[in-house]
């Protein structure tokens, strides 16, 4: 039973993120949350997991904290942002009795491999599809879903550039996510996982998906990969990198590559996606926490970096949202909890590495399901499938 539910919650986060449980009016349970639980409630009972000590201390310190910052916070602070944060992160406060042996660890990296390679196919041929009709179903299938089952969280589902759309792998929100799972693809090929036919897909994908995050993810992962085993592979990917890249600057306008001109600091920097994303959040945190010493330590309290009014577009990464909401010691004791969480274990430090850089810097992945739970079943019931 818990091998089909760690299956059911690996695949409800991949495929069904358009799919939500109704939990109030404007939120939806991902899926893959809800086996998530059962996942880790089964492993529990047959004893395969406990609660750690000193982890259970440091979520104690987050809990606290982050609950202090709710109650001196601004009046536009929200109890559901807090209670979401506690909700989502508590799995990590529990490790496996069993270590990651190499088995474990493949059959996890095989299972999602394969899940990836079907995502890739799926974006390729959702892309390629425009190009000869286009329904509205074709980038955003929600509407046909009852409303009882649509995943009511706000993303940027179909997003135009040029004269076409970029693709989002048909089953998810946004073409960032697209581009990000297909750079875990690739780190998951360099570790030794997969065919060289799955690792040029994964690239294909990447390239219809038009989305930087996936390409910084993607040299994160090349970086360390250097210093791994699997030379071979590493060296061939990099040439269908190098392909890749010089394929993008030949194209018709440079689409994918002209993006890197959003970071230049013109005077209409401040609106481009890419400044929004990387280059706006630090004017708001600089602004924001510098105002006085206990916003500095404790933030402005859940859900509040949202709804401050800016005269500038600005996204909410982690780094971000986390230190303007809860501080610096809301922060620090939530890093230093999921820090100690993962690196308990022998898994990947490749996985490990790319999670923290997808997490922390390219998204507003905080309170975000489906980013949480690949690293959750990775370092805390991977062992057991």
């Amino acid at each position: 039973m818990l091998k089909g539910l760690i299956f059911l919650t690996a695949f409800s986060q991949v495929f069904l993120s358009r799919f939500g449980i109704p939990i109030g009016s404007d939120f939806s349970l991902s899926p893959c949350y809800f086996f998530l639980y059962l996942s880790i409630f089964i492993a529990a009972k047959k004893r395969l997991l406990y609660i750690d000590i000193a982890l259970a201390l440091l979520f104690l310190g987050a809990v606290l904290s982050s609950a202090f910052s709710y109650f001196i916070g601004e009046p536009e602070k929200s109890l559901s942002s807090l209670t979401l944060l506690w909700f989502i992160y508590l799995p990590f406060v529990f490790m496996p009795r069993t270590k990651m042996t190499d088995y474990g660890d493949r059959g996890f990296l095989n299972l999602y491999y394969k899940f990836l390679m079907f995502l890739a196919v799926s974006g390729i041929v959702q892309f390629l599809c425009q190009f000869l009709f286009r329904p509205d179903w074709l980038f955003d299938y929600r509407p046909l879903l009852p409303v009882y089952m649509q995943n009511k969280n706000l993303m940027n589902t179909v997003i135009p550039i040029g004269g076409f759309i970029k693709s989002n792998g048909f089953f998810l929100l946004e073409p960032a996510y697209f581009s990000q799972w297909m750079a875990y693809g690739i780190a998951i090929f360099l570790l030794g996982t997969g065919s060289y036919l799955g690792c040029v897909l994964f690239f294909l994908g990447l390239l219809v998906s038009f989305s930087g995050t996936g390409l910084i993810l993607l040299g994160v992962i090349f970086t360390l990969a250097a210093f791994f085993p699997k030379r071979g592979r590493l060296l061939i990917v990099l040439s269908c990198f190098v392909f890749f890249m010089l394929f993008s600057l030949l194209s018709k306008d440079n689409l994918l590559i002209s993006r890197l001109d959003e970071f230049k600091g013109d005077a209409g920097v401040r609106t481009t996606s890419a400044a929004a994303r990387f280059k706006n959040p630090t004017i708001v945190i600089k602004e924001g926490l510098m105002k006085s010493p206990t916003r500095f330590l404790l933030g402005y309290g859940p859900g509040t970096i949202s709804k401050v009014t800016r005269d500038y577009e600005t996204h909410d990464p982690v780094w971000a949202k986390l230190f303007f909401e809860y501080g610096i010691v809301g922060g620090c004791f939530l890093i230093a909890y999921l820090y100690l969480s993962c690196r308990k274990t022998n898994g990947s430090a490749l996985i490990f590495s790319a999670f923290v850089v997808q997490w922390f810097c390219l998204g507003g992945h905080l309170l975000t399901f489906e980013v949480v739970v690949f690293v959750v079943l990775y370092y805390k019931l991977a062992p057991f499938i």
